[in-house]
Parts: C-alpha cells; structure tokens; sequence
C-alpha cells in the first residue's frame, strides 16, 4: 500500500518533506480544493503485538481504527508523520500542534508519549466509478471489502473547498489490515503544514468529480 502517495513524476504533488528537507513553498496558478495527505512508513505495526484489538469474527479484519496497542512502539521516533504497515496515521505533538487538537481525534499511545495515533471524524465521499476502484471479496458478516485497489489520484464528490480540518475519504484502501482511507486537509491547513516543514508528510491535490 502506498498510503495515499501519488505520482511523484506528476503535476499534483505540492510539497515532499521527508526528514533533512529544506522549508518548500507552496505554489500553484489555482488553489485546489484540498491535498491527500500522505506519510513516509515507519517500520512499525499497530495490531501485532499481544493485546487483542476489535476483530470481524467471521474475516478477522480490525473493526475499530481509535483502539491502539497499549505496548506499541514506534520504530520512526524522528518522523512528525508516519504510516505503521497497518494503516494507523502517527503524528507527534509538532503536528498536533500546527493542526491543531480539533481538527481530528488523537489517540494517546502509553508506551510512546508525545505521538499519537490521528483518527478523523468528519469524512467525504470518494468518487469509486470515476476513479475505477477495485473492490473485491466483500465479507458479509461486517460489510468490509477485504482488498480495495485505486486510490489516487483521489476523486473526491465536492460542493466546494475541503475544511481546515483533517478528513478522511469513505472508502478504505489496501488489502487485509492494512486498509485505511485517505487523509485530506483543506488548503489552509495544507500550507500550514507545509511552512512548519514538518518531517515525512507530502501533499497532493485531489480531484472533484
């Protein structure tokens, strides 16, 4: 899974800001609507240490993306953004700080203070026909498709900007546990982001359909 990386040889992506970079500058003839917010991996798993977390009884997928490992360690300390191989979005106090506590829920991790796990709650709609998203192996138990390909370039159904908030798509992306839905931050919050040159995030803009 990419966790929400485009193209880098394409026109969307607006700023990379992986750990060393310099501070980018955010420039475009139009404003976009909103950017993915994507993260580099950290080396770290969220659901295969020794507490049980929320399960489908009948596909074993996670069913609950705001309950973390009590024991989770995190493998990326440097990074202000990362991505475990199971989908959970880690963000340090830096980032929560420059988005901002109500932009999202932040989940404590005990066994790494400072980081959090990012859970947003507002979500939009992804426009899966228009994209050509693959969905397959539905398990009727809890309704979880368990592999959805095609994710970006991320068409969105939009009236309008996204808010300056964190948001997530409806759609999750990925195979098996490592499904999560795309991030989104409005434009405001994307510059922000971008002028505190935060470490591991990169921002594409995305599509209304």
């Amino acid at each position: 899974m990419d966790h929400g990386q485009t193209d880098r040889e394409g026109t969307g992506s607006i700023a990379r800001v992986w750990e060393g970079d310099g501070v980018p500058v955010v420039s475009h003839s139009t404003t976009p609507v909103g950017f993915v917010l994507s993260a580099a991996d950290n080396g770290s798993f969220m659901l295969r240490g020794d507490a049980p977390h929320p399960a489908c009884p009948a596909c074993g997928l996670a069913t609950v993306r705001d309950w973390v490992d009590p024991a989770f360690r995190l493998t990326g300390r440097r990074l202000d953004a990362s991505y475990t191989y199971d989908g959970y979005f880690v963000a340090s106090e830096r980032f929560v700080t420059v988005v901002g506590e109500r932009s999202a829920t932040f989940v404590d991790l005990p066994s790494e203070p400072g980081f959090f796990a990012v859970v947003p709650q507002v979500a939009v709609a992804f426009d899966s026909e228009r994209r050509g998203t693959r969905f397959d192996d539905l398990c009727p138990t809890c309704g979880r498709y368990r592999s959805v390909a095609g994710a970006t370039p991320a068409f969105l159904r939009l009236g309008g900007p996204l808010p300056d908030v964190i948001v997530r798509t409806d759609v999750e992306f990925g195979s098996g546990d490592e499904r999560h839905p795309l991030l989104l931050v409005g434009p405001d919050l994307a510059n922000r982001l971008v002028a505190a040159a935060l470490t591991g995030i990169e921002l594409s803009s995305v599509a209304t359909t």
